[in-house]
């Protein structure tokens, strides 16, 4: 599903467009914030890595949670 940047809301937070590169590098930073010693490439495979399994419409806080997986 695309992101719209004129329908922002709870459902537009849902999301992380990955052709978006802010959206994508704020992911990344809160990764890194989230998962201590871990280094901005290590969060961008991380999250590249929980994208390809999990699909981007399924929401941010469960590409999130199995990005910390595969970093832990």
């Amino acid at each position: 599903m695309g992101d719209n940047k004129k329908k922002t809301g709870k459902p537009d937070r849902n999301l992380i467009n990955f052709k978006e590169k802010y959206e994508f590098n704020y992911a990344v930073k809160q990764l890194q914030k989230q998962v201590a010693d871990t280094t901005r490439q290590e969060a961008k495979d991380a999250l590249t890595a929980a994208a390809k399994r999990i699909s981007p419409s399924e929401g941010r806080e469960k590409i999130m949670r199995a990005a910390r997986k595969i970093l832990k």
